[in-house]
């Protein structure tokens, strides 16, 4: 009897630490309602409430279709075993910002605006009076190559799209022209030159009337190094226009990637879907899009994140749509085992979802040159959080920040990003903001499906991380000198790994890698990868050591592999004592536990000669209709057992290589111990795109 009442009270203990509790929100509810079907909550910030005096029950919380707007950070802190979802597979969308319909757009009435639009479409631009409605306008900010990575502006959205700021030219860039003040150069340390000025060539310039609210974005110096900032004037004279701030690099002339446009400027609305943005008067100016008529007319105006989610165990955020939002959609910081799952994340002013602070909590900020200093940054990012089956597009700065695990200690964080659809990341920030930036120790990117962007796919930092059957497409299209994939300047980032992904359709005008080891990385592990059309030179070893090729295929490309020995040369400075190299290997302790450890090779770092590229391999690798096989000396990587052909080597089809060998393909006879790739698990199982 005693074993029985106490096998009843064990049994009763752990229902009721599993009980399960419901809750309904509907934007008809009411917040003094009780959660449920009859008397639903109004807000999910009431919900959560409520799933916070739950105790240790397990919580769903459901929430009703339609649109929720988000004035300010929804918080879920200290909450554990809780998940949001849709009711019933209801559509379910949070809104950072304003919707409007068509009846809040007026005629342009005003002469000094009018006289500045241009005369066929003067009659057809239309006002959003926005100070009048109440609606906050947040106006443009410099954004560019080693700025903070912050929130956008207030954008303009129609029927699910954003719009486009007003540019000149439309769908390229101007050259830039001679020179006259470079500006100051903070790479450089050269302070006090004055603002930059330069001359322009083309004659729609002189025709502007005004540089009021005028913006010049472009690559002013490097090819990786995009900015956008403001005018200070424009003299139709000289031919020359002042910007009012300096860039990183200053102003350049000469490079094919040099070139600038205006933006933001009345005179330039000349085709449907382009709007200014006069947020000092509370103004939109749009020439409306042409197609059916506007149903749903938005106004991002939110600055934070939508949800913050701090200090929680086993939270999913499943089924959602955020969108219409200046700032990100999701953060996490010291969480453990959050989900965001099956979620839509679009049209947003900054990436998508970050976990991990930045330079401070809820922000990325500055997080680029902290990263750059501060090799050994623990950014609370938690363990086994992850964002799966998403499809995140349309996002101002990047797609997903992932972080986490002590990169002192090599604890890993097991957080990752998989079977995802990510692309058209980078609508405001071009350069260094990818599709998925990953940092921290022993973090997963897997199944992404990452594509149509100005610059790259993957940013890697850290140790240990995977990068696994990805496909990854159309991305470096407008910069020079970066790769789809990238990291570079840090020798003890080692142990990662690239296996079986897919880098295809690259563009070749400027100089665009698939694998980029910049600056001397070392330790990269590339497996099983495709490389078909993938850039100008798909793989580029900077000076580093122990990068190792084996069982990839090359495909219809120019050039397949570039090795150079830079820190013999222009480099050589990196490898100085307390240069970069030195001052990081220290930092890490690299003769010694964990790293001496993990990695030998990086405890006989400086054994030898360290400035001469080492310890490379290529191995086993189908080398097919490739142009040049190497650019460098094949000192410097030892080659064994691949095989350079420009017959057919099997494929199913050549011209598409996922779908794999015949059974009897030549490539299992002419390399050894030919690993098949699962071609099949390559990419997102996601449903096609519909839009």
């Amino acid at each position: 009897m005693i074993r029985f009442l106490l096998s009843a009270f064990l049994l009763f203990g752990v229902c009721a630490a599993q009980a399960r509790q419901t809750l309904i929100v509907s934007p008809r509810g009411t917040d003094n309602g009780n959660g449920t079907l009859r008397k639903p909550f109004r807000t999910v910030e009431r919900a959560l409430q409520a799933a916070s005096a739950a105790g240790g029950d397990t919580v769903d919380i459901l929430l009703r279709g339609g649109s929720y707007p988000v004035r300010q950070t929804v918080e879920v802190s200290g909450l554990k075993h809780v998940t949001l979802a849709p009711y019933g597979g209801e559509r379910v969308s949070f809104i950072g910002g304003y919707v409007l319909t068509a009846d809040r757009l007026k005629k342009v009435t005003d002469p000094s605006m009018r006289r500045r639009l241009r005369p066929e479409v003067r009659d057809r631009v239309l006002r959003i009076d926005a100070r009048g409605l109440g609606i906050p306008l947040a106006g443009l900010i410099p954004k560019g190559f080693g700025r903070p990575s912050l929130p956008g502006w207030s954008e303009l959205f129609v029927d699910g799209r954003p719009l486009t700021i007003a540019r000149w030219p439309n769908d390229t860039m101007a050259p830039i022209g001679r020179i006259h003040c470079t500006g100051d150069i903070p790479r450089e340390e050269k302070y006090g030159i004055g603002d930059p000025v330069f001359e322009y060539a083309e004659a729609r310039p002189s025709a502007w009337e005004s540089t009021d609210g005028m913006w010049i974005g472009g690559y002013f110096a490097h090819g990786y190094a995009d900015d956008m900032i403001p005018v200070r004037s424009i003299d139709t004279a000289a031919h020359t226009i002042t910007a009012a701030m300096s860039t990183r690099y200053g102003f350049m002339t000469g490079a094919p990637w040099r070139r600038w446009l205006a933006l933001n400027l009345p005179e330039e609305i000349d085709r449907p879907g382009e709007y200014v943005l006069d947020a000092a008067n509370g103004q939109l100016y749009l020439l409306p899009p042409e197609g059916a008529p506007m149903r749903e007319i938005a106004i991002s105006t939110l600055e934070t994140p939508m949800f913050a989610i701090e200090g929680c165990r086993h939270i999913t955020l499943r089924g959602l749509t955020l969108e219409y939002s200046r700032g990100m959609g999701v953060y996490i910081e010291a969480s453990d085992s959050v989900r965001v799952d099956s979620c839509v994340i679009r049209n947003l002013g900054h990436v998508g979802i970050c976990i991990g602070r930045g330079d401070q909590p809820r922000q990325v900020g500055a997080l680029g040159e902290i990263i750059y200093d501060q090799i050994l940054i623990n950014r609370r990012a938690g363990t086994h959080n992850g964002v799966s089956n998403c499809h995140i597009y349309r996002t101002g700065s990047g797609g997903v920040d992932l972080g986490g695990g002590d990169r002192a200690t090599l604890t890993p964080a097991h957080n990752y990003v998989e079977n995802c659809r990510i692309h058209d990341f980078n609508r405001l920030e071009k350069s260094y903001r990818p599709g998925v930036w990953i940092d921290g120790v022993g973090n997963r990117v897997s199944n992404c499906e990452i594509f149509d962007a100005p610059s790259m796919a993957v940013l890697l930092h850290g140790n240990d991380h995977r990068v696994e059957y990805c496909d990854i497409y159309d991305v470096c299209r407008e910069v020079d000198d970066q790769g789809a994939l990238y990291y570079g300047r840090d020798p003890s980032e080692r142990g990662n790994r690239v296996r079986y992904c897919y880098f295809h359709h690259l563009p070749t005008v400027h100089r665009v890698s698939a694998t980029y080891h910049d600056d001397g990385a070392c330790g990269l592990e590339v497996f099983g990868c495709v490389y078909y059309r993938a850039g100008s030179g798909p793989v580029l070893i900077g000076g580093g050591h122990d990068n190792h090729y084996r069982n990839n295929l090359f495909i219809d490309l120019p050039q397949a592999i570039h090795i150079d020995n830079r820190m013999q040369g222009w480099g050589r400075g990196m490898l100085d004592p307390d240069g970069v190299v030195d001052r990081r290997l220290r930092a890490v302790r690299h003769t010694e536990p964990p790293y001496a450890t993990a990695y030998p090779e990086l405890a006989r770092y400086w054994e030898g000669t360290p400035r001469v590229p080492r310890g490379n391999v290529v191995s086993g690798n189908l080398f097919y209709r490739v142009g040049r096989i190497l650019s460098g000396s094949p000192a410097w990587a030892d080659w064994s057992n691949n095989w350079i052909t420009v017959a057919d080597p099997g494929f199913v089809n050549p011209e598409k290589p996922l779908q794999g060998f015949v059974p009897d393909a030549a490539i299992y006879r002419m390399i050894d111990r030919f690993t098949p790739i699962p071609f099949e698990r390559i990419g997102c199982s996601l449903p096609p795109l519909t839009e």
